[in-house]
């Protein structure tokens, strides 16, 4: 049990990383369902910076799992779920996953790709996309 609430430790503390980071943005994060609109403006700001500003692999995966995590937490805290850490669907690697309603999301993926290839990508499409989903399966815990 302890690996379970490290991970969610962890979890944690990228997710306030997150609302730490979107202060620097002047805004401000509150795990609402409204503050994804936020996180997706934010991430559209950097989509476009990224090229000029070059981070490197690292950076970019830190701003993944922080906003990943933010972005996973408010799914979490709506309609409960539970985090592991396990490997991405047809790759060699291990993310966090986030195993909600029978589905598993892959937040920090998610907000890779936002990052990487657009808006086609955008991540507050994602979350209406995933609480239509998660509304319509019995047993989501709505709060």
């Amino acid at each position: 049990m302890q690996t379970h609430n490290s991970i969610d430790d962890m979890v944690k503390a990228y997710a306030q990383q997150a609302v730490m980071l979107a202060a620097e943005f002047q805004s401000t994060l509150d795990f609402s369902e409204n503050s994804v609109m936020e996180v997706e403006t934010i991430l559209a700001g950097l989509a476009r910076e990224m090229p000029a500003l070059k981070p490197s692999t690292e950076d970019v995966g830190e701003l993944c799992k922080a906003w990943g995590c933010y972005l996973g937490e408010v799914v979490r805290l709506r309609f409960g779920g539970e985090w592991s850490i396990e490997t991405y669907p047809g790759k060699q690697f291990a993310t966090l996953t986030l195993n909600v309603g029978g589905s598993k999301l892959f937040p920090s993926m998610k907000v890779h790709r936002r990052l990487t290839e657009g808006e086609g990508d955008n991540i507050w499409a994602f979350y209406r996309m995933v609480k239509t989903r998660l509304e319509a399966t019995p047993g989501s815990r709505l709060q």
